[in-house]
């Protein structure tokens, strides 16, 4: 599957735990947890709700129209190892072009996956008993951060790595 689907199927399933949220989360809902995974800030249904349907979408625009306008970025403004590699015929940049909207969405969906289990872990935490994340939500982020910082590096590399025959 393509990154850009990846990404639609991220969107999409934020949008699904949304909807469930919207059908299970109670009048009270935990909405900022400190470090040791307790509640320390609470707010009501609605504004919960509010606030997840404008960061999924935020995040989702800003992402998904990174990657779309990166056409119209003048090369001059990319950062890029070679980029004098890069830049000399119309085909390299073409290909650059299109490793970066790859980049930005394969970031872009683990980022909607990311959101999506706080989400989730959300409506979790605010119908238990005692509200609070657990070490696998805290395990997800992690490997969140790993997977970006892994995919950031080998695209780099990749691209530094072009041209050396």
């Amino acid at each position: 599957m393509s990154a850009r689907r990846w990404f639609a199927a991220a969107v999409a399933a934020y949008t699904a735990a949304w909807v469930l949220a919207a059908v299970l989360l109670p009048e009270r809902v935990p909405v900022h947890f400190g470090l040791s995974g307790e509640v320390d800030r609470w707010a009501g249904r609605t504004g919960a709700l509010v606030a997840f349907a404008l960061i999924g979408a935020g995040v989702a625009a800003l992402l998904w129209g990174a990657a779309a306008l990166g056409d119209r970025v003048p090369l001059s403004q990319l950062n890029t190892p070679r980029k004098d590699w890069w830049a000399a015929t119309p085909e390299r940049v073409a290909e650059l072009r299109r490793r970066g909207r790859r980049d930005l969405e394969v970031i872009g969906a683990a980022t909607m996956a990311l959101l999506t289990a706080v989400l989730l872990g959300t409506v979790r935490a605010a119908r238990a008993e005692t509200p609070r994340l657990g070490a696998v939500f805290l395990a997800l982020v992690a490997v969140y951060v790993v997977f970006v910082l892994v995919w950031v590096v080998r695209a780099h590399r990749d691209r530094r790595a072009a041209g050396e025959d």
